[in-house]
């Protein structure tokens, strides 16, 4: 079976939360739900994980998987580690784009009160991206951000 670390069925819960709460994880499981860096961290590093995106686009289904899959400790600001991709779209955590890079793969984790982007973008603080991701210049995904 899968563990949901992440799930976003309408607007109703605001995914622009602090690191505290990115950490701790917030929402209702059945409803709009982040399971928590922390925990996140303690899965992934206990044993070896995959990680599935399904995502529902323009009335479609979307899936992507990556065969590996883990983040860093809190220490290195939860990190996200990611390799084996396969699915319907595109190897998003690795997508390169307009000759800059835009990889999220080994990017540390951002929230509007912490941000660890590279290159002083603030991803976290912008408007539509305004949310807690693994931003490089500012996404390729964005999961978390304004539905």
């Amino acid at each position: 079976g899968w563990i949901v670390m992440q799930q976003r069925v309408d607007g109703s819960q605001s995914f622009s939360q602090n690191w505290a709460t990115y950490k701790a994880g917030f929402g209702a499981y059945n409803a709009n739900f982040w399971l928590g860096l922390e925990k996140i961290y303690q899965l992934t590093n206990s044993a070896n994980y995959r990680l599935r995106f399904e995502v529902l686009f323009n009335g479609y289904w979307i899936s992507d998987e990556y065969d590996s899959f883990r983040i860093d400790s809190e220490a290195l600001k939860y990190a996200i580690h990611v390799s084996g991709y396969s699915g319907d779209n595109t190897d998003i955590l690795n997508m390169l784009r307009d000759s800059g890079i835009h990889s999220q793969n080994g990017m540390k984790f951002s929230t509007p009160d912490q941000d660890n982007t590279p290159f002083f973008f603030g991803c976290a603080n912008i408007g539509f991206y305004n949310s807690g991701n693994w931003f490089r210049t500012c996404y390729a995904q964005n999961v978390n951000g304004v539905y």
